[in-house]
């Protein structure tokens, strides 16, 4: 999963920063320079706190860095399915914070000036088979009607006007509030703001011990350590074993991406006529957008377990092909995977250990501005803000049954679900 993505071969210039050297103190310590470790460093900076992140690479270089780069409402489960889990009330804020959340990655746009191509374009979930077409309607008026929230169903005869596919021919449900942008570039402008306001990150330095004592924790590395108040564990899917209650509630999952070379303007207008961002209905999803720049990146290919070889990006680019023909014989320039968290129910979890540690882990593919907005709330809660929590804030964090076995779980969970997008 080391592949040269699209974004690191775009991305801004922008310098490197030291690894951890000698004892160092801070009000508090993040480990983790991804959205929520570095927001989370942001806005505890903006609340007069000391902060001090340490990465285990450089910042931005995890799934913050390797997405598609959408900004969506939401969560994985549709809107309807978490009110019957959690009731109305509770999803009601739920969707609400998710909404919060992308008008604060727009703010944190405009306000540090980060150039990441921030572009309102919606998306687009396109029907894999007919009768999906009935369970987005049905979210679509549940929408409407509990949330006051506009979207807007495509029918099979209005398809062609969003999305020239074989593939996705039956319909799909169009939302305009989502956005676009450059994954990394928004990273590394959050560890730019991070540090204007004080807040000090250090790269390549990887944590290998955590301790602590009354009153104080202390977070090792090889070469140095960080003496702090409070923790903050912002590591999602490459979450280790340092944190064994947050180990046990997350699972890592990779997904693949490829870029291709840049369009032709006429058949990048064919394929996706409106420039929307595109995910389709199935568990193992298709995802794909373009590039301000032309490119079309796909992304699918999801997997819980085996290894990433060359054969992973040929199965990813047939699947491409699948999505659109036309592409046959288009040069892919770039090839790269990643590790995304996912939880029990496919719910970020949010809040504080027996032991004072702050957390915040899987967002489920689902985490562009989510992260940004938890990270906001960690800071909050460190310095004590009054506030009352809700939504997310109010669902326990659940520990994966059988995590000990993960290996063979995964296994049976992978071809489950397999089995679910052929049948259902």
């Amino acid at each position: 999963m080391h592949g040269l993505s699209l974004w690191s071969a775009t991305v801004n210039a922008h310098r490197e920063r030291a690894s951890l050297q000698g004892n160092k103190e801070a009000d508090v310590v993040i480990v983790g320079a991804g959205y929520t470790g570095l927001s989370t460093a942001y806005h505890a900076s903006q609340l007069g706190l000391k902060v001090i992140v340490v990465e285990q690479n450089e910042a931005g270089w995890g799934a913050s860095g390797r997405n598609a780069g959408m900004i969506l409402p939401g969560y994985k489960d549709y809107m309807k399915t978490l009110a019957a889990k959690h009731g109305l009330e509770t999803a009601k804020e739920m969707f609400s914070l998710s909404l919060d959340a992308i008008a604060l990655v727009k703010k944190m746009v405009s306000d540090n000036q980060i150039a990441c191509d921030l572009a309102q374009t919606g998306h687009l979930i396109a029907a894999t088979k007919p009768k999906h077409m009935d369970s987005l309607r049905e979210e679509q008026e549940f929408l409407q009607k509990q949330f006051h929230y506009r979207t807007e169903m495509v029918s099979k005869d209005e398809m062609r006007r969003e999305l020239d596919s074989p593939l996705f021919a039956h319909g799909g449900l169009v939302d305009e509030h989502s956005c676009s942008f450059h994954p990394l570039n928004y990273a590394l402008g959050l560890a730019d703001a991070a540090e204007a306001l004080g807040g000090v990150i250090y790269e390549r330095s990887r944590v290998i011990a955590i301790d602590r004592t009354p009153g104080k924790v202390i977070v090792r590395t090889a070469e140095g350590a960080v003496a702090a108040k409070e923790l903050v564990i912002a590591t999602n899917g490459y979450t280790d074993d340092l944190v064994k209650k947050l180990t046990r509630s997350v699972y890592p999952i990779a997904s693949y991406m490829v870029a291709t070379e840049p369009l032709a303007p006429d058949l990048a207008a064919q394929l996706i006529p409106r420039n929307r961002m595109v995910f389709d209905t199935k568990n193992f999803i298709y995802y794909f957008r373009l590039t301000p720049d032309g490119r079309l990146v796909f992304g699918g290919k999801d997997q819980f377990t085996g290894e990433e070889t060359a054969q992973t990006y040929e199965e990813v680019r047939d699947d491409l092909i699948k999505v659109f023909p036309q592409l046959k014989e288009t040069r892919i320039d770039y090839k790269w995977g990643g590790l995304l968290g996912v939880t029990y129910d496919m719910l970020p979890y949010i809040g504080q250990l027996e032991d004072g540690t702050h957390f915040s882990i899987g967002c489920a593919g689902h985490g562009a501005a989510i992260t940004t907005m938890l990270g906001k709330i960690i800071a909050q809660n460190i310095a004590g803000e009054s506030r009352i929590k809700k939504g997310l804030e109010t669902v326990p964090l659940k520990q994966i049954p059988f995590h000990g076995q993960r290996a063979f779980v995964l296994s049976v969970l992978e071809v489950y679900y397999k089995l679910l997008d052929i049948i259902a």
